[in-house]
């Protein structure tokens, strides 16, 4: 099994609901290593590692994950399919469960 490389930085993942705001570790529990890494490392791309999983959606929302050395389409589709299990999609702009205007 490879080695986890957590973002620099990096916090232990909460237990609780995965939210926008929680760190980027706690897509740990539903991303292989093999998307995880590179995520979280964000090779080759023209922007910074993403540091929470808000940052994750609004990559995914921007199409750019694939600018990512070592996401290509099959890691993307990992990594979309991990979103929607946390109920965490592209048009997510708050955290899973909650209601607009609502804190």
């Amino acid at each position: 099994m490879g080695e986890v490389l957590t973002a620099p930085g990096s916090r232990v993942p909460h237990h609780g609901p995965v939210t926008r705001d929680c760190p980027v570790e706690c897509l740990l529990t539903v991303l292989s290593f093999h998307s995880f890494n590179p995520l979280t490392r964000a090779y080759d791309a023209p922007f910074d590692e993403p540091r929470t999983v808000g940052d994750v959606i609004d990559l995914h929302a921007g199409d750019q994950l694939g600018e990512i050395r070592g996401v290509g389409p099959h890691r993307v589709s990992e990594i979309e399919a991990a979103l929607a299990r946390l109920d965490l999609t592209r048009h997510s702009h708050q955290p899973a469960g909650q209601a607009r205007g609502t804190q």
